[in-house]
């Protein structure tokens, strides 16, 4: 063992001192490898984060969300109703330990000025069943969790420190919630924010009696998380959710429909929270490990190259009794100080990118993680390998006479063959890369020219959130306040300077409002699966603010108010999948769960996006605020040049009531491109990576064709003396290089069939074979050759055949 690792510290001290006497080749490995390391490693850190990271509960593999499936349906999936969540506690059988929660948002006072938080009712069984304990204080008891009993809240400890200074003595003061005291009794860990990051506040859930009612058994609202029972997995659930979802059907036939493919489903939690972004990142992986490949294939083309000019120094080692093993050893022992300091100088590199994806990408919380940095180091070993075992299998067998005879430097182009195929496989991959980049952004580009079904320039929003109790001792019984407070408040932003019209609607495309409930058609028979649409609640003007289409009949006016017959606008969408070939207008139409409150249909409009411009159109329904009010708003106005009104909204707002918040205030534009951020993102990063990519490409068809015009100097200087013209030299050149370029270009092809097949469902408006995007890369793949190679081929003509020839 001594004598093993004396060795193994004799080869490391050579591979510095080769490192040394060869400075630039050595910078330029470690350079390529730290790009490559460094982008698998920044790339890994966030698909560690997202996705692999084990999360903080107890017993985390165990936990599930319950959904209800609606195959085939608009809901497609929903939460749970109260019903289900108190039957479904009751199988022990299946679940251990369940909780339900449902998203909330409130106007905070007594803490400065009136502050919007974003909240969580959750049931006191939640955080047991998480495991986690708080900060400060306590959670809630089972009493606390009861409809009509005191009020306590538990507080994030970002807004514990933002809005509360971090003080101890937070437990036991009381804060005003919607103009309600609340007791705070917690303060939760720094890394808790279960459910979602924004998460600033949790409440109790204390469901009132009527929400376990029998009647309640279509309206499904609750997330419902819960522990399987000892002996089954995730799977197995399931299987037992299918039996007696049977049960539920036949015995509720009307709000579980079985014949339409209705159940009970559930599903791990990490599944779930990351269903929006695992495929974009697991794509974003295969793009920036085709980087490392690139990468380990340059570099190995570099030490091929060097290891061909050592052949001598090998085969004198072997006459002195070195062994092949022992010359491996070697030559993968001075790869591997390169590799470590790619890998150094990578992780440092890598520690940069997560920076700018934390500022810029769709995930803000990634660190380098103990995990990561054993990646990297895997990436290192790895590194070393595909780097360094074909110089060290190339050479560690070369005969002694042949390496003995071939010791000049030029004596020799063994291994250049090796050196044409790794470049051929460098310029094959960069090919897919890049053609499948190029689809990406292509599809990006199409899919903002995507018209969203109104006009979004110059169109500020806002929302607002009135407390159940408002001002002027209103009940909250009398909820047509609402409707007046936000009519009023939309008339006087509408009278600003720069505002050419305003209104407000409970809905906002591009945002993370909205439901989607049955339908139900007056004295029509029932279609086999329910007919739903996605709901939105607008006061008047709302339709000509935000520059939708009217297709047929009128819009809503001020009539349209709790005095007046239940009226409705729907989209075309609505008319083409359930009035196809009739007119709406007149046609009675309701919420399934309110089958004796039918809206009349009185217009049609354009159909509107509402979260991703790529989404398949879906039937959309819009009814009056005056008739439904609302305690929560937005507040969309059309500017003139995009004026920015925010200042004057919060000051009006505050003169009509000082104890409401203006929040998420963004304009249209912005919405829409939050929406298509992580397109934008994993497009951008894979077209930094085809550029990568096609730059190390380049330099390695650089490096293969100034090597061959090295090792053909003597040939050169031979067809020169005998009266070769320039021009001659230079299409010898050229004729390699395009024979490089070719045994790239059909390998590449191949691969990027391959890689566009397992990309197509990223792609949008855009074929997997499109002429552009083919076009494009050809152009740039040859672009690149010509690039490359256009410093050898000139130095190639410019030979001196008497010197050269005086050299040999």
């Amino acid at each position: 063992m001594r004598r093993i690792l004396a060795e193994f510290s004799s080869d490391i001290r050579c591979g510095f001192r080769q490192f040394r006497n060869n400075l630039s080749l050595a910078v330029v490995c470690v350079a390529v490898l730290a790009i490559g390391i460094g982008s698998a490693t920044a790339v890994f850190a966030v698909l560690y984060d997202a996705l692999l990271k084990p999360l903080p509960y107890r017993e985390a593999a165990n936990l599930v969300f319950v959904h209800n499936e609606f195959p085939g349906s608009q809901l497609a999936r929903t939460p749970a109703s109260g019903p289900d969540y108190r039957d479904l506690t009751a199988r022990q059988e299946i679940f251990s330990e369940t909780a339900a929660y449902y998203f909330n948002d409130f106007t905070m006072t007594g803490a400065g000025t009136a502050q919007h938080v974003d909240a969580v009712n959750a049931s006191a069984a939640l955080f047991p069943l998480l495991g986690i304990q708080p900060e400060l204080g306590r959670t809630f008891t089972p009493q606390e969790d009861r409809f009509g009993v005191a009020k306590v809240v538990i507080l994030s400890d970002t807004l514990w420190r933002s809005a509360f200074g971090a003080g101890k003595n937070i437990v036991g003061r009381s804060i005003s919630l919607d103009g309600a005291p609340y007791r705070v009794i917690g303060v939760m860990p720094a890394d808790f924010n279960f459910p979602y990051p924004a998460t600033q506040m949790w409440v109790p859930l204390a469901l009132r009696p009527a929400d376990l009612a029998p009647g309640e058994r279509g309206d499904k609202w609750l997330q419902m998380i819960a522990r399987v029972a000892p002996g089954l997995t995730p799977q197995r659930a399931n299987n037992a959710l299918a039996g007696i979802s049977r049960g539920f059907a036949a015995a509720y036939p009307d709000n579980y429909p079985e014949k339409t493919g209705w159940r009970f489903s559930c599903a791990p939690i990490l599944e779930v929270q990351t269903t929006s972004i695992r495929s974009w990142l697991l794509l974003a992986f295969g793009a920036v490990f085709c980087v490392l490949l690139i990468a380990c294939i340059n570099v190995s083309g570099l030490l091929l190259v060097r290891a061909s000019v050592r052949r001598g120094e090998w085969a004198v080692r072997s006459a002195l009794g070195a062994g092949p093993w022992r010359l491996v050893r070697q030559i993968l022992a001075e790869t591997s100080v390169l590799a470590f300091l790619g890998c150094a100088t990578g992780v440092l590199l890598a520690i940069g990118l997560v920076r700018l994806s934390n500022q810029f990408g769709p995930i803000h919380r990634t660190t380098i993680e103990p995990w990561t940095l054993i990646f990297s180091l895997g990436l290192c070993l790895l590194a070393i390998f595909l780097a360094g075992i074909l110089p060290a299998t190339a050479f560690s067998s070369l005969p002694l006479e042949q390496g003995l005879r071939s010791s000049g430097p030029r004596a020799s182009a063994s291994g250049s063959n090796w050196r044409r195929v790794l470049v051929a496989g460098q310029l094959a991959i960069a090919i897919a890369l890049l053609f499948t980049a190029t689809a990406l952004s292509r599809s990006f580009v199409k899919l903002l020219d995507v018209s969203p079904g109104f006009s979004p320039e110059n169109v500020w929003t806002g929302n607002i959130g009135l407390p159940e109790t408002l001002h002027n001792n209103q009940s909250a019984a009398d909820y047509s306040v609402y409707s007046r407070f936000f009519q009023q408040f939309a008339g006087r932003v509408s009278g600003f300077p720069g505002v050419e019209s305003a209104s407000a609607s409970v809905v906002l495309p591009f945002s993370s409002s909205g439901w989607t409930a049955d339908l139900y058609f007056p004295g029509r028979p029932a279609a086999a699966i329910r007919p739903a649409a996605r709901f939105a609640v607008v006061l008047p003007g709302y339709i000509e603010t935000m520059k939708i289409p009217l297709l047929e009949g009128r819009l809503f006016t001020d009539g349209d108010n709790a005095r007046s017959p239940s009226v409705a606008l729907v989209d075309d969408s609505f008319v083409r999948k359930y009035l196809p070939g009739e007119s709406p207008v007149g046609t009675l139409v309701a919420n399934n769960a309110e089958k004796q409150r039918p809206y009349r249909i009185v217009g049609v409009v354009g159909h509107v996006a509402t979260r991703d411009l790529a989404e398949q159109q879906r039937p959309q329904i819009y009814i009056p605020v005056l008739q439904h009010p609302n305690s929560s708003m937005y507040i969309v106005a059309r500017t003139k040049r995009n004026a920015d009104i925010t200042s004057s909204v919060r000051q009006t707002l505050r003169s009509m009531d000082s104890s409401v918040a203006l929040f998420d205030v963004e304009t249209m534009p912005e919405r829409i491109l939050d929406s298509v951020k992580l397109r934008r993102f994993v497009a951008w990063l894979l077209d930094s990576f085809a550029f990568v990519g096609l730059l190390l490409a380049a330099l390695g068809l650089y490096g293969t064709l100034a090597h061959l015009v090295e090792l053909r100097r003597r040939e050169i200087a031979i067809r020169m003396a005998l009266g070769a013209s320039a021009s001659s030299v230079r299409l010898l050149i050229t004729r390699a290089t395009v024979s490089l370029a070719l045994m790239g270009l059909i390998p590449g092809a191949i691969l990027s069939i391959l890689a566009i097949r397992a990309a197509k469902s990223f792609l949008f408006g855009v074929s997997p074979l499109d002429a552009w995007t083919v076009a494009a890369t050809v152009v740039a793949v040859f672009a690149l050759t010509f690039a490359a190679s256009w410093i050898p081929v000139a130095r190639a003509s410019r030979v001196n055949a008497l010197a050269a020839l005086r050299e040999e």
